[in-house]
């Protein structure tokens, strides 16, 4: 048996899917059932991990891809602000982004190919907290604000480097979701872009 089959034996079976008809519901259905539900959007990268062991003790996946509204990027007031289901995909080919916040655009294209780009949510790749994820260090460098929420109307927001705990570890709690993420439009005296380099 080879190394993969291995991992697969050991991981975790999931036992409930929620399809929640509002944030709300799942936000409630998420302090409900604690450290074993966790939020899914592209999943991409938390499919990966469930099905190799890597995530143990999780049993319930909450599908906020049900939920309307929530893939929305808005300018306002000279603030930027991504809604829990924007896509990499979203975010290139979003016009204004190429003026506001270019630096996360170019990090976008970086992303695998236009499957996942359309697939993978930007929350998603801050709450899997891998260094190796391409717009963790856009949006450090454009000093975004990670805002998370829990049921009852609980809400917090704070420095992405004050999310981002660790390699692979965040300050998200059990029963948290990531609602948005924003960050202070580029322009004035404020510039940047984005470079991958490779060994």
């Amino acid at each position: 048996m080879t190394r993969l089959h291995e991992a697969q034996r050991r991981a975790d079976p999931i036992r409930r899917y929620v399809a929640p008809e509002s944030l709300e519901d799942a936000l409630a259905v998420l302090a409900a059932r604690g450290p074993s539900a966790r939020a899914i959007a592209g999943g991409t990268d938390l499919l990966l991990e469930l099905s190799r062991g890597a995530r143990t003790g999780i049993d319930t996946l909450v599908d906020l891809s049900v939920l309307e509204g929530l893939d929305t990027i808005t300018e306002h007031r000279g603030r930027v602000e991504l809604g829990p289901l924007v896509t990499h995909g979203d975010v290139a080919g979003f016009e204004r982004m190429l003026s506001v916040g270019l630096p996360l655009a170019q990090a976008c294209l970086e992303v695998g190919g236009p499957q996942l780009r359309n697939r993978a949510t930007i929350v998603g790749n801050i709450v899997t907290a891998s260094p190796a994820n391409d717009t963790i260090s856009a949006l450090y460098a454009l000093g975004a604000d990670v805002t998370v929420s829990s049921a009852g109307g609980g809400h917090r927001t704070m420095p992405i480097e004050h999310f981002l705990t660790g390699f692979r570890t965040t300050a998200l709690e059990p029963g948290e979701l990531v609602t948005r993420i924003s960050f202070d439009a580029l322009g004035g005296g404020r510039r940047g872009i984005f470079v991958k380099l490779g060994l």
